[in-house]
């Protein structure tokens, strides 16, 4: 079964996922990241669960979600292993994979109940790496409850928060992970790339206060439902928040997401609307053969843009995508929804 959102308990994935329902004590944007990076002795790391991750040394060889491990790659650290959604049916790189050379790694699954465990004890690896979905310890992504404490009778799991975070505090995450496992977080690759994000950044908060008043709609689907997303559990729609976009707010009591049937999709009006563009989310031109979504004004005006549920949290992936973000909106017309 693909991983795709289609509730609080499911968040993106179909089967498996574990609701996010008790608060976490030590776990945001406060958790300090202590570490020995010299390689020379022990190492420690604690993560947004709270949990200090130990080694004796250095870790070498690290296993990563694939998202994870795209944050990890363009800081210089290269995982071994990953998990998660790798290639499209077609070969093509998924584009939670990043800048990930599949070629340098070893596939340990690519769907949410396809770990393979005993390929990972075959790895012996030193560290796996996962992202945080969630308040409770144990909501991660593609790890279950099952799968956990098999994982860590070989290596600990460090899990870094994607919920309820903005985007750049995920970053300097990964960026401070990156560097205790010894990247040179200082090289002018990172630092150029820092100074692009930034830029970027400050592009979409000019052209979101030039284009005030422009409602902006974020959406995943599929056949039988469209989901409302719920900027302030996904790291960059509440960043872009920040910065000023109008984003519209899903409804509900779940985390993530509204789900609505396809006969409700006219309930939020928008001017610009941004799909998910993960290969298991239906595409615009499958969307087009539903005729409520044909009939929105924002779809038969044509102003639709991308967007992928599982943000890109390095410098260099996500910089680009806030320039798209930026262009989308200049050429948005802002009396669409009215």
């Amino acid at each position: 079964m693909p991983f795709r959102p289609i509730s609080r308990r499911g968040f993106l994935f179909a089967t498996g996922g574990l609701a996010a329902t008790a608060a976490l004590a030590g776990c945001g944007d406060d958790t300090p990241a202590n570490s020995s990076s010299s390689g020379g002795g022990a190492w420690e790391f604690t993560d947004d669960r709270g949990t200090k991750v130990t080694r004796d040394k250095q870790p070498q060889k690290v296993v990563a979600y694939i998202s994870s491990a795209a944050a990890l790659w363009d800081f210089g650290i290269e995982a071994a292993g990953v998990f998660g959604p790798q290639k499209t049916e077609s070969g093509e790189k998924e584009i939670q994979a990043g800048n990930v050379d599949l070629d340098k790694t070893t596939s340990l699954g690519v769907v949410w109940d396809d770990f393979d465990v005993e390929k990972f004890i075959g790895m012996q690896p030193d560290l796996l790496v996962t992202g945080l979905t969630g308040t409770k310890p144990t909501d991660l992504w593609a790890i279950t409850t099952e799968t956990g404490p098999k994982v860590e009778k070989v290596a600990p799991i460090l899990a870094l928060s994607e919920y309820k975070v903005t985007l750049p505090k995920v970053i300097e995450r990964y960026e401070e992970l990156a560097k205790a496992l010894g990247a040179d977080v200082t090289s002018s690759t990172v630092t150029d790339a820092k100074a692009e994000f930034e830029a970027a950044s400050d592009e979409l908060r000019t052209v979101a206060k030039e284009k005030a008043g422009l409602k902006v709609l974020v959406v995943y689907s599929d056949k039988d439902s469209i989901y409302i997303a719920k900027p302030e559990f996904f790291a960059d729609l509440s960043y872009y928040k920040e910065l000023g976009l109008d984003i519209v707010e899903g409804g509900g009591s779940e985390d993530y997401w509204e789900q609505l049937s396809w006969e409700q999709v006219g309930k939020y009006p928008a001017d610009l609307i941004l799909t998910d563009t993960r290969t298991f989310s239906l595409s615009k031109e499958q969307m087009n053969e539903f005729p409520t979504w044909r009939a929105l004004p924002a779809v038969a005006a044509g102003q639709l843009g991308d967007w992928s549920a599982e943000p890109r949290f390095n410098y260099t992936l996500a910089a680009p995508v806030i320039r798209d973000l930026s262009t989308a909106i200049k050429n948005a017309r802002t009396d669409i929804a009215s």
